[in-house]
C-alpha cells in the first residue's frame, strides 16, 4: 500500500476487458481513482502500443482517464530488473529492492499525451517485437516438449516415481539438487546485467532479498513444469504464454494484479509463482475484481 491507498496493477487483457466494457466500466473507473492507487506495468503499456487503431486510441484513452487518481507506470520488466540487478551488484550489503527507483516517469507523461502513440509505425514496430517474443516462447515449448520431457520421464521410470502432481513440488525438488537450474537461471539473469559471474551463494541471496527477481525466475519454470514434467492425466495444467510470466516482476509492487486473460490460465499460473516466491498478492480475475470492489464500496 502506499499510505492508505491499496496498490492495483492491471494486466494488459485487464485494460482490454476496461475498454471493451465500455459504460459498464465507469463505476470501476471512478472507484480506482479515488480508493486506489493505480501502477501501470510498463510491459502492459508496451503490448497497448502493439495494438491497432481504433483500438490504440481507445486503450491509451482509458489509460488517462485511470491518470486521473494516484497513479505511477513501473518500467519494462527488462529495465526493471536491470536496475535491481545493478542496485545490488553495486552495494549488495546495503541493497533494498524498496528503495531502487524502477518508476518509468517518461511514459508516465507519454500516456498523457494523445499525440505520442499516434505513430502507426512505432505501434507496427512495437507489434513485430511482440510477435517474435511469443514465436520464440512457442518454440521453446515446443523444444521442452519433444527434446527434454522424454528425457526427463524416463527419470521418473527409472527410480520408479511418479512426477510430481504439482508445480511447487517440482520446484521444491529442483532447488535442493546439486548444481540446481533454478540458480543457474537466475544466474543468467544476473551476469548479463552485472558483467561478472556470480556464484551460487550469492544468487540464492539475491532471490531471497529481491522478490521480483525471485518471482521472475520461478516464473521461467512453468513451461518446463507444464511441458516436460508434469503427468498430464493428473498435473496441474499451467500454459499461460510468455508475456504472461513476465508479469510476474510486477506482483510483489502491487496487492492486486488483475487479468481478463481467457480461460483464466494466467491467473493460475500466477498464483502458483506467487506461492511459491511467498507473495502476498492477490491474483484476481477481472470479474472477480470488479465484482469485489464493487460490493465492497
Amino acid at each position: 500500500m502506499i499510505g492508505d491507498f491499496p496498490i492495483v496493477t492491471f494486466d494488459t487483457s485487464a485494460h482490454n476487458r476496461l475498454v471493451d466494457d465500455g459504460l459498464r466500466a465507469e463505476p470501476i473507473l471512478t472507484k480506482i481513482n479515488s480508493e486506489l492507487w493505480f501502477r501501470f506495468a510498463g510491459l502492459s503499456v508496451e503490448e497497448l502500443s502493439a495494438s491497432s487503431d481504433p483500438k490504440r486510441e481507445e486503450l491509451f484513452t482509458s489509460c488517462r482517464r485511470l491518470q486521473n487518481g494516484p497513479n505511477e507506470c513501473l518500467l519494462p520488466t527488462n529495465l526493471l530488473i536491470e536496475q535491481l540487478v545493478l542496485g545490488h551488484s553495486n552495494k549488495p550489503a546495503a541493497f533494498d529492492w524498496k528503495t531502487v527507483n524502477v518508476r518509468w516517469s517518461d511514459c508516465e507523461r507519454a500516456i498523457r499525451n494523445p499525440e505520442f502513440f499516434a505513430d502507426e509505425q512505432d505501434s507496427k514496430d512495437q507489434r513485430e517485437f511482440q510477435r517474435e517474443r511469443r514465436n520464440i516462447g512457442r518454440r521453446e515449448n515446443e523444444r521442452q516438449r519433444v527434446s527434454l520431457r522424454p528425457k526427463i520421464q524416463a527419470v521418473f521410470e527409472e527410480h520408479g516415481e511418479e512426477p510430481p502432481a504439482a508445480f511447487r513440488l517440482a520446484i521444491s525438488r529442483l532447488e535442493n539438487a546439486k548444481g540446481s537450474s533454478v540458480w543457474a537461471v537466475g544466474q543468467r539473469f544476473y551476469d548479463h546485467v552485472a558483467k561478472t559471474g556470480t556464484d551460487e551463494a550469492t544468487i540464492g541471496e539475491f532471490m531471497r532479498v529481491c522478490p521480483p527477481f525471485r518471482a521472475l525466475v520461478y516464473a521461467m519454470f512453468i513451461p518446463w513444469y507444464n511441458n516436460a514434467v508434469r503427468d498430464h492425466v493428473v498435473g496441474k495444467k499451467l500454459n499461460a504464454g510468455s508475456n504472461d510470466l513476465f508479469m510476474s516482476v510486477y506482483l510483489p509492487y502491487c496487492d492486486w494484479f488483475v487479468t481478463a486473460e481467457k480461460n483464466g490460465a494466467q491467473e493460475k499460473c500466477l498464483r502458483e509463482v506467487a506461492s511459491v516466491a511467498g507473495l502476498d498478492t492477490k491474483i484476481l480475475s477481472y470479474d472477480d475484481f470488479c465484482q469485489s470492489f464493487l460490493v465492497t464500496a
